[in-house]
């Protein structure tokens, strides 16, 4: 009995780990939205292991910070969805860019 509750806490564990680390963060509520403080980028140089990922808004501390565009690691069955704004009766706030997981045939149709 207590080989498999520890299992199930394992991956309980494992689990939550996943759930938080796929989860959307969104930011504060603003008037209007925040411009660009760079001109972005795209880089179309393409690297087999690798994605682009353009410049984009952050949530730390409860404040927008700006990353620049930058080379992420590609995973397996995810693509990177970009963060985007969204408008509510109260104002602007921003949704940060999280991997989506798609079915393994469409990935590999995508990088193959």
């Amino acid at each position: 009995m207590k080989k498999f509750t520890q299992f199930s806490l394992i991956g309980t564990i494992v689990l939550s780990s996943m759930i938080i680390s796929n989860a959307q963060t969104k930011g504060p509520i603003l008037a209007s939205k925040l411009e660009t403080p760079e001109n972005v980028v795209k880089q179309n140089i393409k690297k087999r292991s690798q994605i682009w990922v353009n410049g984009q808004w952050k949530v730390e501390n409860n404040k927008y910070v700006w990353v620049s565009g930058h080379w992420k690691s590609k995973k397996v069955g995810y693509i990177y969805v970009d963060g985007k704004w969204s408008k509510s009766s109260n104002g602007w706030s921003w949704t940060e860019g999280y991997w989506k997981q798609i079915p393994l045939k469409k990935w590999m149709n995508l990088y193959a």
